[in-house]
Order: structure tokens, then sequence, then C-alpha cells
């Protein structure tokens, strides 16, 4: 198994980046694929089924709610018929005891009300009406002669088993469908709704009504709702409490046991209660309708799937070779870099984005960097090597600067000139502490130190016109800076502020800490000032202020300390300069807070 494996990643290795890009886009392609065919399909059939049957639940339901709603009508209609004024009156004249003329213009009356009602209910077939005495009179849509005494078998039936009477008759029953007859050579299949007739203004029962409407019209409106004329897709039928078949467009099968007069098998069963008869609305789906569908989607994902791997393994073999082109220029390049050639560049196309491209553009510029850097190592060394020559050249014996002033020191003293001594001896501790590790880092108390006698020689070289104050807490004195990096701040302060004034110049350093991690300097004087567009190219790095000494500190802070530095210029002409310096906190080794953020 291991060999096996070796040899595997040795043989992938070896091959290139477009056919290893290429080989994963299709193994993922294909497992992907087989999961949908899996798994997805699976679950895609379980919700195509599940959506296919609620769509034949709420068509379902809709017809239930048409037939319903045409039940209703005509049990509403027929309610209105019986408990009708003229009805009423009708029959009571129809009683045997009333006289033959008074009988005779009753039955005349009787047909015209049944008459109109059927002209308006073009569904009735036959209307038939007992009376009290038990006689019956019929009125048939197909024949010709008007009411007649013939009462239809079926009808007849009904009224000898007293089924109106007996079966809550005063709400009034639906009877289901029966053969009524033949006419011509159509059959007439008809449903029946029976109801009571009383005068309830005298309580005294009147007759029974029966009206047979044509069971056509309950076929057509399940024929409507099926999505396949073929029965063996999809059938619709009417059934009542006895699951007897009330309605079905197979003639032959009404008033028979549903599941003893249909096939069920392969079928699937949805039912509709009908509330205003009790009957059932049964919608037989075949299953291998629902199959067949979700079969079809099956077939259209699956050919999409191999159209769209198809034209993505173009894709992905067109972008690798595009990708490899890319990795073979790059890698040439490095190669010629590498034999020595370091103007060699990665031709690329500015307008792309991709990775490879970038990698290109990033290269290059870094050789342009290494170039330059080159460049300026060589002139670096150049400068180097000159200044060498001209130190070596100009070098002196510092030992022979401090004894030259220590000679003229004492040659003041012995002709009392004690100040000129005094200043003798600040100017040599000011040469000696500039001399020495001139880029060194000293604590801030030794900085004040030299700045103290720096300000004295100021001072004196002014002739007293300014005065000092140096501010600095106790618990900074031990922090550590940077050799003499604000003297030439405060050197601008005294040239251009306060050695402008004839007297009355006054000149502050206040140093102390900011926060944690930072200490503030201060240099505040009350001098000539000067335009705050003026302050600002001074004090901006590479401004065009013309101050070497300022340029200089600028570029101190900037190689000691980066970003973590800020300074502030606040000048107005005539009312001074205040410079504020932020610089981070070193310890008494030298190092930076820890807690700073740069």
């Amino acid at each position: 198994m291991g060999r096996v494996l070796k040899k595997l990643k040795y043989f992938w290795d070896c091959r290139t980046f477009a056919s290893q890009l290429t080989a994963v886009f299709l193994v993922v392609f294909f497992v992907l694929v087989i999961i949908l065919g899996g798994t997805g399909t699976y679950l895609f059939r379980q919700i195509l089924e599940s959506k296919i049957e609620e769509s034949f639940r709420q068509t379902l339901r809709q017809t239930g709610k048409n037939i319903d709603t045409t039940l209703s009508i005509y049990k509403d209609s027929i309610s209105q018929l019986a408990i009708d004024r003229d009805l009423l009156w009708n029959l009571k004249n129809l009683d045997l005891t009333q006289k033959a003329d008074i009988r005779e213009q009753a039955e005349e009356q009787l047909e015209d009300r049944l008459m109109d009602y059927m002209a308006y209910q073009s569904d009735v077939r036959f209307v038939s009406v007992e009376t009290a005495d038990g006689v019956i009179y019929s009125f048939d849509r197909t024949q010709n002669r008007s009411i007649y005494r013939n009462v239809s078998e079926l009808h007849k039936t009904y009224f000898d088993q007293g089924l109106v009477e007996a079966r809550q008759g005063v709400k009034g029953i639906w009877m289901r469908t029966e053969y009524l007859d033949r006419v011509g050579t159509r059959e007439y299949y008809v449903y029946t709704f029976g109801k009571q007739i009383y005068d309830w203004n005298i309580n005294r029962y009147l007759g029974s009504l029966l009206v047979s409407i044509e069971e056509d019209r309950l076929a057509d409106i399940c024929g409507e709702a099926q999505i396949s004329k073929d029965q063996n897709i999809n059938s619709l039928f009417i059934v009542d409490s006895g699951q007897r078949i009330v309605s079905h467009s197979d003639k032959s099968l009404i008033g028979k046991k549903m599941y003893e007069a249909i096939n069920f098998d392969g079928m699937k069963v949805f039912e509709e209660t009908l509330p205003s008869s009790g009957w059932t609305v049964v919608s037989l789906l075949n299953q291998g309708y629902i199959y067949n569908q979700v079969r079809d989607v099956q077939r259209m994902v699956l050919l999409s799937c191999a159209m769209l791997g198809i034209v993505a393994v173009a894709m992905i073999a067109f972008v690798s070779r595009r990708m490899t082109r890319y990795v073979k220029n790059i890698v040439s390049t490095m190669r010629e870099v590498e034999s020595g050639k370091l103007s060699a560049t990665v031709g690329v196309n500015r307008d792309e984005k991709n990775e490879l491209n970038l990698i290109a553009v990033h290269f290059n510029a870094m050789m342009d960097k290494i170039n330059e850097q080159v460049k300026m190592v060589k002139i670096a060394g150049e400068k180097e090597k000159e200044a060498e020559i001209r130190a070596l050249e100009a070098q002196i014996n510092p030992h022979f600067i401090y004894n030259t002033l220590d000679s003229i020191n004492w040659l003041a003293i012995e002709n009392g000139q004690d100040e000129i001594s005094s200043m003798l001896s600040q100017f040599a501790q000011i040469l000696r502490y500039q001399i020495q590790k001139s880029n060194g880092i000293v604590t801030i108390q030794e900085e004040l130190g030299y700045l103290e006698k720096y300000l004295f020689l100021q001072k004196k070289r002014f002739m007293d016109s300014f005065e000092y104050l140096i501010e600095c807490q106790e618990a900074v004195k031990s922090c550590r800076i940077h050799k003499m990096i604000f003297q030439p701040l405060i050197e601008n302060s005294i040239l251009h502020g306060c050695a402008k004034l004839d007297y009355g110049g006054f000149l502050k350093i206040q140093i102390q800490e900011l926060d944690e991690t930072y200490l503030k300097f201060m240099i505040v004087d009350n001098g000539a000032g000067m335009e705050p567009e003026q302050a600002r190219r001074l004090f901006s790095e590479g401004g065009s202020g013309g101050s070497i000494g300022i340029a200089n500190v600028l570029a101190r802070l900037k190689v000691y300390y980066g970003e973590c530095y800020s300074i502030h210029v606040d000048s107005m002409p005539g009312a001074g300069t205040s410079i504020e310096v932020v610089i981070p906190k070193q310890d008494r080794s030298g190092d930076r807070d820890e807690n700073t953020d740069c």
C-alpha cells in the first residue's frame, strides 16, 4: 500500500500545474455529481413529490369548494321553493276536500310555479311534489306535456320508502345518484334533494318535494380538475358516506362501491369532504406519473451537469495554460537574475489583476528596488572612502585642543579674567561632550548638564539679552535619549527668536511624562515668532524651510523612532514660538518601553 501511494505521489509531482488543476477539478466535479445524483437526487425527489402532491391537494380542495358551492346553490333554491307562498297555497288547495274547480286552478298554478323554477335551473331534470293526501304531481323537462300524474319510478320509490320523512326531511336530504331513464340514445343519471313542505304559520304538513339534478354537471367539474383525460393517470369522482359512487365519468360505475369497482393498485388517493352533503371528492393519481416527472427532471439535471462539466473543463484548461505560461515566464526571468542579469524583468499586462500577474508586478518592483539599492550601496561605498580619506587628512588629536583651551584658561585666570575663564571651561566641557560618542544614548540628567553649559555660553554671546529656565520632572531624569537631539531646536529658538530682542527675551525648556509610554519636550520662547505657513514648511519632512539643523533633527527623529514620534509647532509673528516634541520613553538600558504600539 505504501509503495502504491509513493508511486502515485511521484506521478502527481511530475505532472504540470495545468494537469494537476484539471485533474483536481474533474475529481471534485464527479464527486459532486455523485453526491447530487445520490443523496441530492433523493432529497430532490422527496421535495418534488411533496410539491406535486400538495399541488394535487390544492386542486382537489378548490374542486371540492366548486362542487360544494354548486350543491349549496341547488339546496338553497329548493329550500326557497319549499317555503314559497304560492306553492304553499297551491298545496293547500289540492286537498281532496276542496272543490274540483279549486283543485284544477291549484294544479295550473302549481304547473306555472314549477315551470318558472326549472326555467332558472337548467340542470334540473325532474321535479315531484307529493301532497299530504299522497297524490303525486311531477314535472319532466324532456316531456312535451306539462304537469302530470305519472311519476318516475325513481321518485315513486323514494316516496314509497318514505325516505324524505325518515331522514330528517324537514332540513332536506341529499340522495345519491341513480339511473332515471333513457331519452332517445341518452341515459340520464340524476342525484336528488328531498325536503318536506310545511306551512309554519299554521304548523301543518303539506307534502314533500323531490328535485332531481343531472349528474353530468358534477362529472364536468371533476373532469375539468383532472390533469389528464387518461383515467389510468388521474381520475376524479364523488362518493357518498357509504362509499358508493355518486358521480363518475364512467356512468357504469355509478352506485357501485368505490373499492369494489375501481382498481387502486399503483394509485395515490386524495380525498376532500363536502360539508353541505357529506359526500367526498376522491382523486386518484398514478404514482408512476409522479416518478416520471421526477425522472424527467433528473435527466435534465444530469444533462445540464454534463454540459457544465464540459464547459468547465475547457475553461479550466484555458485558464491553467495561461497560468502555466505566467509561471514559466516568471521562472525564466528568475533564472536570468540568478545568472547575474539584474536588469531582467517579467512582461506584465497592467489590465490584468490575477495573482500571478501581481506576482510579476511585485517581482519587477522588487528588482527595481534591488537595482536602486545596489546603486545606493555603490555610491555610499564611494562616499565612505572619501570620508575616510578626509578624516585621515583632517584628524587632530582631541587632547591637543583640550590642552590648548586649558592653557588659555590659566592665562585668563592669571590676568584676572574670571568670566573668560568660566566661558572657556564651559566650552571645553561642551566640546568634550560632543566629540565623545556623538550619536550615543545618554540619560536626560546628562543631557540637561550639557544644555545648561550650552545656554550659559549662548546667553553670554548675546549679551544677556534673554533669560532661560529648565524644568524637568525628577522621575524622567533617569530616562535615556539620543545625545544632542534637541540642541538644534534650542539653537533655532535663540537665533531666530530671543537673539532678535535687545533685552527681555525668555526661553523655557520643559521635560515631563506625557503618559506611561511617552515623554514630552517643550521649547517655548517669546521671540519674534513667524507665520504659521513658514513654521509648517520649516518643520515638515522634506520641507523647504532652509534650516539644516532642524532638518537634521527631523531626520534623526525619523531614524530613531520611525512613526512613533510627533512634533507640533505653534507660532505667530510677534507672539513667540512653541515647539512640542513627543517621543517614546526609554528605560535605563536604552530599550523602548514594551507598552508602546510602535
